[in-house]
């Protein structure tokens, strides 16, 4: 069931405003299989658009918010995502009568920011999922000075592999069986 739904003959040249909340179960829904689900405790977040019409297209400009949970790409905890994007659209209308099949034009970066409406409503759900959704860092962490996850000492490898004790003798700690690679620490390899 659509959350986002305009209704064409509301919208005027001088604009309608619009607020809707997000609900969980929509958010639920739509995040399946992205690795983000709800903040908990966090408040719902909103849309809240600006819509008017242009001859018969519409044009809708607003802000989307939202507090997201997914997991640290360093340490693997939860990492809180706050999500506050722009929504800028321009929504071209097609029906039988007008522009009933897709122009047969190259893609100019204008046609690029437009979607197609048919019908007396404009269904925003898609849209405001791909904001949601283009608004998560690709990378996200839980603090900015996240160290990442500990490596237990008995586990890692020696703090300077470029410390070598005597001729080619591997440091302390280091796996006999790899100590031939110490030998490669440092080599730039050469073209011949």
């Amino acid at each position: 069931m659509a959350e986002f739904v305009l209704d064409v003959h509301e919208i005027s040249e001088a604009g309608k405003a619009y607020d809707f909340a997000i609900p969980r179960p929509w958010l639920v829904d739509v995040l399946q299989g992205t690795g983000l689900v709800a903040a908990p405790g966090a408040e719902d977040g909103r849309v809240t658009l600006r819509a008017h019409k242009q001859g018969q297209d519409v044009v809708i400009q607003g802000r989307v918010t939202s507090s997201l949970l997914t997991e640290c790409a360093r340490c693997l905890e939860d990492a809180i995502v706050d999500v506050d994007a722009d929504i800028t659209t321009l929504l071209t209308a097609r029906g039988p009568e007008l522009r009933p099949s897709p122009d047969a034009i190259e893609l100019t970066p204008e046609d690029l920011e437009r979607d197609f409406y048919s019908g007396d409503k404009i269904v925003l759900d898609d849209n405001v999922r791909e904001h949601i959704l283009l608004e998560v860092p690709y990378k996200p962490l839980c603090r900015e000075e996240c160290e990442g996850i500990k490596v237990p000492s008995s586990i890692s490898g020696p703090a300077d592999l470029n410390r070598v004790q005597g001729a080619g003798a591997p440091t302390e700690g280091v796996d006999p069986r790899l100590a031939p690679l110490l030998s490669l620490v440092g080599k730039v390899p050469t073209e011949e």
